[in-house]
């Protein structure tokens, strides 16, 4: 009997650690908040360079997005008039695309939807270093380049965390 409830124990304490590491299997791959932003240097859709670093002295809110994920389609608006609210303060979106294959289709997406800032297509490590699990995940970078904010997801108190944080980021002084 005690053999059978050890056999027990054994089996649920396996069950126990898979299940932990199926749903955090990215713990310690994400970068910390205050960390410098991995840095990276893409080309845009309209065939302009953007090197994150050389964005330094501004607060930048990269956005990882797809144009098949229905919460970054919503977001995207909100973004619009984030940017246009706060970008004569010293404040830039940058559009990182998850899309895979055509490029056409992220092309049509943005004119479609009138983004006017900045959309890169980002390459599966960018995603990695920045611990990218989900769509959409935003993340605020103050003017000294560190990640200053994770987002997860799209909802209306995101946009609200959005921008007290951007207003919190934009009166700091560097």
């Amino acid at each position: 009997m005690a053999k059978k409830h050890n056999d027990l124990l054994h089996l649920l304490i396996g069950w126990v650690l898979l299940v932990f590491f199926l749903l955090f299997p990215n713990c310690s791959k994400k970068p910390v908040e205050s960390s410098l932003a991995p840095d990276f240097s893409l080309k845009t859709l309209h065939d302009e360079q953007i090197t994150l670093s050389a964005l330094r002295g501004k607060v930048v809110l990269l956005d990882f997005w797809a144009t098949w994920c229905a919460p970054c389609k919503e977001s995207i608006p909100h973004l619009i008039q984030i940017r246009k609210d706060f970008q004569a303060k010293g404040f830039e979106v940058i559009g990182l695309s998850m899309d895979r294959g055509d490029e056409r289709i992220v092309r049509n997406f943005i004119n479609m939807m009138n983004i006017p800032y900045p959309v890169l297509i980002a390459p599966d490590d960018l995603a990695k270093k920045y611990g990218v699990t989900g769509l959409p995940t935003t993340f605020l970078i103050d003017r000294e380049g560190k990640i200053r904010e994770k987002m997860v997801g799209f909802n209306i108190s995101i946009v609200q965390k959005m921008v007290a944080k951007i207003s919190q980021l934009l009166s700091e002084t560097p």
